[in-house]
Order: structure tokens, then sequence, then C-alpha cells
């Protein structure tokens, strides 16, 4: 019987009641009862009953996990189930229809096949192939989370010392391989064909290999889809290939997602068991096929930096060559033009410390005007749209998505320019008897400005954001960041007041200040009418899924 005629919720049960089991052989079929939380096990429902079995890495009743509940040809009598003539499964008594509590999910095998065998101290056992450095640290992480782990080694002699100090039990391949159904291969793929693949047949491989990066192509299929055509009759799970020795043996902090890929659904399930029961976060991610995406993440290289960094460099680049052009080249050109000028090379003294100074300001403030920005044009177009349901274009909602990155990358141009001004030794201080009022103001505006933004990075790490409450977390990235684009915007305004109001032109050119104060001010002249009562609350009332229902044309 095909197991897609198997029912999957309880509630589509037409039957009320007892039925008349009717004799059909369904073979190897295995389902799983999920019953709701703080729901007590049925009644039938114990360890030991003919039929029932306890779900992989559980112990006891689970008021959130499901049972495995075997059912063949010799359940018939099973008060718990019974059989349709259209091949359709019917609760029993025990589990009256359009119960919201329960539901059913059922795949083809054999229950003994998803429990591990347990040994004389109550552990559960699995066997690793291999002693590297990952082999190790998978080995004392496995034993840390309270397994019984059995390493196969082709020469037992030599590995002896290191396993024994991770806690493995040392044993030949051929040994080791009767110890459990489940092998996890943390061996190079390409030794993969000398193992003795006899020996795998039927077991649960848990395959930790990534291919050569020079080699990869998602489209070809992956590592672990070689193993499984290696080994037929074996199940082979894709998992673990996304950590590093030094990242198991160290420990992980914060949460760690561990993509998990089999086309054996109770495999799956047993793997991201043991997944969680070493600390990590299992992330279902389906069939085997999609193994060629997993086996591709460990090179994924910052690839949503990607569009915050050309758009940095792109800014960095336009004003570093603004202020060489004003500051070096301009006049030099015009000194070539005078009867016996000279290029006056002493210009460019200071290129290495000024202008990279200048530039990451000027950086570093655009950044954080365009982290900004999207989401004011955001707020116009569902004002525009009367709706949140609607997608954004696709340039803006990238954009959205790079405003992390852009911030952070803020921060370091920032910090380059403080470092900059820090080491210069002719520098001025806040108390410089030069200095008027507005002076002083400008240096305080750039010293509150570096350090609100030094808060705004914090914030976005994981390990502070998850700590703090939503309330906290849009306080400092909403009202903190907006009021540090505003001392950013007066930083630059006390600085060269007089060059912003007045024309200030080098060689036909603005002035480099007059061309970072424009994204700022544009920013916060955009912000300014959102904060208007009347629109802030049709932007509230649109983002809580209220939609603007147009009023249809009057006949």
């Amino acid at each position: 019987m095909d197991k897609t005629e198997l029912f999957n919720d309880a509630e589509g049960m037409d039957v009320v009641g007892p039925t008349t089991p009717v004799p059909l052989d369904l073979g190897d079929v295995i389902l799983k009862l999920h019953p709701g939380d703080g729901v007590p096990p049925p009644d039938g429902v114990t360890t030991g009953t003919s039929g029932v079995s306890e779900r992989p890495s559980t112990s006891g009743w689970s008021e959130t996990e499901p049972y495995i509940l075997g059912l063949g040809s010799d359940q018939e009598t099973n008060p718990r189930f019974s059989v349709g003539t259209s091949g359709m499964v019917t609760p029993g008594t025990a589990f009256p229809p359009f119960d919201p509590r329960f539901s059913f999910t059922s795949t083809l095998g054999t229950i003994e096949d998803y429990n591990l065998p347990i040994d004389k101290d109550r552990k559960k056992r699995v066997v690793v192939l291999g002693s590297g450095d990952f082999g190790l640290a998978l080995i004392t992480r496995l034993v840390h989370a309270n397994y019984s782990v059995v390493v196969a080694s082709r020469n037992p002699n030599r590995t002896r010392e290191r396993v024994t100090a991770a806690g493995g039990i040392i044993m030949t391949q051929a040994e080791a391989l009767q110890q459990s159904n489940l092998v996890i291969l943390a061996i190079p793929f390409p030794h993969v064909s000398s193992l003795p693949l006899s020996a795998l047949r039927s077991k649960i491989l848990i395959d930790v290999s990534n291919r050569d990066p020079k080699t990869y192509n998602s489209t070809e299929r992956s590592q672990a889809e070689h193993l499984q055509a290696l080994v037929p009759s074996a199940t082979v799970v894709k998992a673990f290939n996304v950590l590093s020795a030094y990242s198991l043996s160290k420990g992980i902090r914060g949460s760690k997602e561990v993509p998990v890929c089999s086309d054996d659904n109770l495999a799956r399930l047993l793997v991201c068991g043991i997944v969680k029961d070493l600390g990590l976060e299992p992330l279902d991610r389906g069939s085997l096929r999609n193994a060629r995406e997993v086996e591709g993440i460990p090179f994924i290289f910052f690839r949503e930096w990607k569009f915050a960094f050309i758009v940095s460099i792109i800014i960095w680049f336009i004003a570093f060559f603004i202020i060489l052009f004003e500051w070096q080249l301009c006049n030099n050109l015009r000194n070539l033009h005078k009867p016996n000028g000279t290029f006056d090379w002493s210009s460019f003294d200071n290129v290495a410390k000024s202008n990279l100074s200048i530039s990451c300001s000027s950086t570093a403030i655009t950044l954080l005007a365009i982290c900004y920005l999207p989401g004011v044009i955001a707020a116009y177009v569902q004002l525009a749209r009367g709706t949140k349901y609607s997608e954004f274009p696709r340039w803006l909602n990238r954009w959205l998505k790079a405003r992390k990155q852009l911030g952070l990358l803020m921060l370091f141009n920032a910090f380059i320019h403080v470092l900059c001004q820090l080491s210069d030794s002719g520098g001025y201080g806040l108390g410089h008897s030069s200095y008027n009022w507005r002076r002083p103001t400008f240096i305080a505006c750039g010293i509150l400005a570096f350090t609100m933004a030094g808060v705004l990075g914090l914030a976005s790490l994981p390990s502070v954001g998850t700590s703090m409450t939503w309330r906290e977390f849009s306080f400092l990235q909403s009202r903190l960041g907006w009021f540090t684009l505003l001392l950013a915007a007066f930083h630059i305004i006390f600085n060269v007041w007089d060059g912003l109001v007045t024309p200030n032109f080098t060689c036909y050119i603005p002035s480099i200040s007059q061309f970072v104060i424009v994204m700022p001010v544009l920013t916060l002249v955009l912000k300014l009418p959102l904060l208007l009562p009347c629109v802030d609350n049709a932007l509230t009332r649109i983002r809580q899924g209220f939609e603007r229902i147009p009023t249809p044309p009057s006949v």
C-alpha cells in the first residue's frame, strides 16, 4: 500500500466510535501519535503495549513529543486503530474523531531501525568512523551529552590514547560497526569507498563531509547522494557539516543551526534529536537532494555583506577623490598654468592621514543616513498603497535587508576617523583657547554620535539583541538611532556652517561637507511628516494589519 493513502490528520476522519477492522497487510507502516500540550497518555498507550514503542531519544510518555505506533498485518485487533476497505486507518474508541489534541503522521519502515541500542549504563550508543580533529571533537561532544560512543578505526592501537581521552571506546571497523545501527562518517569523502560498505547496509549513516571549494558546484549531486548510491540499502542523513572541530570542542556561543537532510522522515527526526542533545538547533531541510545546498553553506563568503560592501566602497572612493581633487590637485593644476608655476608635492604629505580621516567620516555619516532612509521610503510606500501585505520593490527589499551590515560598516569608518583624529598631535581639544562656542560643540556632537553609534552596533549583535525585549531593541535601533543621525548632521553643520550656506566651490566642485550633508538632511526632512499624529496613526493601523479600502467610483 502506498503510504500517501494513510491519513495525516485525525480531523479528517469520518467514522465515529469503534469500527470493524478489515484484514489488510500494510507491511511495515509506522504511525506517530502527536499529543497536544498537557495531554495525558491516551487509554492503552503505555510502554510495552503491543504495537506501541517509545519515540527514539525519549523515555516515558512525553506531553509534547510523538509516540511511534507500529501497525501491520499482526495489528488488526489493535483497539486504537482500524483499517478501512479504502486503505484508510480510522481511529478507534481511544481516539474520538475531531479531537484537536491529537494528530497522526505515517511513514514506511520498521520501528527497530530507529531505536538506538542502549548499553549497560543505559546510554544510547552510536558509532563514529574517523578519529581526526573533527571526529574527536564530535566524540567529546557526544560523550558530554551522555552518549556511548564507539569509534571505528583501521589501526586502533595508534589512536587508542586520543580516543580514550575523549571518552570514546576504540574498536576495529568490523567490531565497531556491529555496535549500533547509527554510524557517523567523520572521514574525508574520498576515503568512503575504502570502507567495508557491506557492513554499512541497512544502517543510518550521518554524512558530515564537505566538498572541495575548488570543485564545488551546487547543480551537481551532493556527496551525501553519492554515499546513498554507494550503499542503497542504508539511510543517509546529511548533518553537522556546517560545524568546525574548533566550534565543537570549544563550545558554541549563542544559537547554532545545524541543517539536517534525509529522504527518510524518521531518520531525520532521530538525527534532529541527537542535534538537540548536543545543545544545538536542528534545521529540517527536507529531502537528501537539498544536501546540495547544505554542502554549499560553508563556502558562503560574506553573501549578506556584498550589497553593503559595494555601497560603502563606492561612497568612500567618491569622497576620497573629491577631497584629493580639492586639497591636492586643484591648486597644483592652477599653478601649472601660471608663469614659472611648479607642482607642489608637499601638499600630498597628509594624504595618508587627513584625506583618510575625512573620507571615512564622510562615508560613516552617509552610511548612517542610508541605514534609516529605506525605512522612511517603505513607510511612504505603505501609506500610498494602504496595506502592509503588498511586496516592496526588489531594490527596496534588498536595501532594507542590508541595514545591519550598512550600520556596522558605518561604525567601522567612524572608528578609523576617530583614530586618525586622536593620532594628530596638532589636533584640537574641547578647551582650545582659539575656539569659539561652535567648534567645541562640533567636537562634542561628534563624540556623542560616535558613542551612540557604538551602542547601536553592540545592540545589533545576536548575543546582545536576543537578551532585550522588543521594546528595548526598538528604542535603541529607532529612537536612539535617529538621535545619532541628528547629532552626526550637527557635527557637520557646526564645523563648516559658513561653507554650507554660502557658495564654496573649489575648481567648480562643491566642498566635501556640502556633498556629505545632503543625505542626512534629506533623510531627516522625509522623516518629519511621518511624525505628524494623523500620519503616524494611519501608518500604525496599516502595520497592525488594517487595509484601506478604495472608495468605489460613483455611478
